[in-house]
């Protein structure tokens, strides 16, 4: 029994010092042979994946000119698993003059592994930036790093259709697995409209970093590529008169090709400077801004009654239907009374008489427009508005464009709860009641008429060009609609237009003997306020441009009195 335990006891040593030898052996190859491997991979604490963000894309001109562009950023950003203690944070807050919760509260807000960078404050100043310099070796887990900001050259000018860029929100980033918290991305306009083109691609590289983030050794490199260019019809001169046109009311102006749709230039006021968005808009700015509704293009994201400048529309639809032709002859006195109610002409207590019909579109003949109207019907009224596409959105290359109203007996129905009255389709043949219309939809609507019933889809972009200089897209004209209008009615039309262009008061928008086309529009809006509009297009023949001016709650006298405004704005073709 003694032996058998002497023999265990034995067996036991010698499996305890094989293992004590087995251990030695491998803490001598660990610490001695491989010691040096081991001491250096310590150091490389862990392998990160870093982004290189690509510089976007500018926005220019037709000319060329740069009306969008990227420049140099130095921005504040934390891996915070390289911060060493609190003390971190509160020394880089001293410096940004913010707060160490502050700080925190971005950090909480990205929601990023702890060895990712964080960005904590864009667009340092050269303050700021020669202080964390300075004082870098007391928070080494905080670093600066060089990017690109968006910056507008002519600031307010142009910014209703460039828009602007702004940071990415966590819905940004969950519907596109390009965008990561620190990224900017198209917010409004062009930049929100051609974002594709413009981001370009993310660069990355692989490296093994030290225990205080320092890159030690770099894996793999796969370089970023700039956004592509995107150049416009815009012409920035003819954009800056215009912007000076309307100056500082509330309106709009556009100038566009109707042969095209290519729009060379497009106001709306009030308007903001989208650089007020890159170096950070103050709650106050914010607020002044929004309360003018300074970020509403006026030109597709509003719609008004269109006053007069619907006329048309009612004269084509009486003339198509046959309801007169353009030798009829009505005897307008100052008023009519539908319903025991007075509908007056708009130069009441005058009259203007016996009117024909291009003779009545030059005069704006209420009178004459709500015979007319009466005599046709809403049915016919509304179907070629509806034609017409005036209650359509015209697809404008621009996000966040609102549709028009043309409105009929089931529309009232409908949505009032109420039928609809004779006086109801008075009001509509010329351009007041329930109806609501674009600029955009407006000036695309007399575009077809310049251009025999084709419209074109209005459009701002022309090309887009490769960071190597390479055109990747043109853009083809598109047919928007095309209806198939009687040359006599179109005549008829045209020579009301003309007519108008060339009374007293308003011959003054001639430009150099060009025959210029007119329609005003003056629109009561709850009996207090006006808008005012005039739409001309020139020349008669193989049209050039058409040109809007409208105004909201009007301080003019009448529509006519924007004749010398439009004058300046065909002075920019003629």
């Amino acid at each position: 029994m003694k032996k058998s335990n002497d023999i265990k006891v034995k067996i036991l040593y010698f499996i305890t010092v094989l293992l004590a030898l087995s251990l030695l052996t491998r803490l001598f190859y660990l610490q001695i042979l491989k010691g040096y491997y081991y001491r250096e991979l310590s150091d490389y604490r862990s392998l990160r994946i870093l982004e290189e963000q690509s510089i976007r894309g500018r926005i220019l001109d037709r000319n060329g000119v740069v009306l969008a562009e990227s420049i140099p950023s130095y921005n504040l950003v934390v891996v915070v698993e390289d911060v060493r203690d609190e003390t971190e944070f509160e020394n880089v807050a001293k410096i940004i003059k913010s707060s160490k919760s502050e700080i925190k509260n971005y950090i909480q807000k990205a929601n990023m592994p702890s060895y990712y960078k964080v960005l904590i404050k864009a667009n340092l100043s050269t303050e700021e930036i020669a202080k964390i310099e300075e004082h870098s070796y007391e928070f080494p887990g905080f670093g600066i790093e060089v990017s690109s900001r968006r910056y507008y050259p002519f600031g307010e000018i142009g910014a209703n259709f460039l828009g602007f860029v702004g940071p990415v929100t966590e819905d940004d980033i969950k519907s596109d697995s390009f965008y990561s918290y620190e990224d900017t991305i198209g917010k409004q306009g062009l930049e929100f409209q051609y974002e594709n083109y413009l981001r370009g691609k993310k660069g990355k590289r692989e490296v093994l970093v030290d225990s205080v983030g320092r890159v030690q050794q770099v894996l793999y490199v796969e370089d970023a590529e700039p956004g592509a260019d995107i150049y416009l019809s815009v012409d920035i001169k003819v954009q800056e008169n215009l912007e000076k046109e309307i100056n500082d009311r509330t309106g709009v102006a556009i100038a566009m090709d109707p042969q095209s749709g290519e729009i060379f230039a497009m106001v709306s006021h009030p308007s903001f400077d989208p650089n007020l968005f890159i170096k950070g808009i103050t709650d106050k700015e914010y607020k002044n801004l929004e309360s003018k509704d300074a970020f509403l293009n006026r030109a597709i994201q509003a719609t008004y009654p269109t006053g007069s400048t619907f006329k048309p529309v009612t004269l084509i639809s009486a003339l198509e239907t046959k309801s007169i032709t353009p030798n009829t002859v009505i005897n307008c006195g100052n008023s009519i009374t539908l319903g025991g109610r007075i509908f007056k002409d708009w130069i009441y207590p005058s009259a203007f008489g016996p009117q024909t019909a291009s003779i009545a579109l030059a005069n704006s003949s209420d009178v004459f427009f709500y015979t007319i109207g009466i005599r046709t019907g809403i049915e016919e009224i509304s179907k070629y508005a509806k034609l017409f596409q005036l209650d359509k959105k015209t697809d404008v290359d621009l996000p966040f464009e609102t549709s028009g109203l043309i409105p009929d007996p089931s529309w009232k129905e409908q949505v009032i709860g109420e039928s609809w009255y004779v006086g109801d389709t008075a009001n509509l043949s010329v351009g007041q009641g329930y109806l609501l219309v674009s600029p955009i939809s407006m000036a695309s609507f007399y575009a077809s008429i310049s251009n025999n019933g084709i419209e074109y889809v209005p459009h701002f972009l022309q090309k887009v060009v490769s960071p190597e200089g390479n055109v990747i897209y043109n853009y083809e004209k598109k047919i928007r609609l095309q209806y198939n209008i009687s040359n006599e009615t179109l005549k008829t039309v045209l020579d009301g237009m003309e007519a108008l262009t060339n009374k007293p008061d308003m011959k003054v928008i001639r430009v150099n003997d060009v025959v210029v086309c007119s329609k005003t529009g003056s629109a009561e809006v709850y009996d207090k306020e006006v808008h005012h509009w005039l739409i001309s297009f020139a020349p008669r023949e193989n049209t050039k441009v058409v040109g809007l001016l409208f105004f909201e709650n009007s301080n003019f006298s009448s529509s006519h009195s924007l004749a010398p405004l439009m004058r300046d704005l065909l002075e920019n073709f003629f």
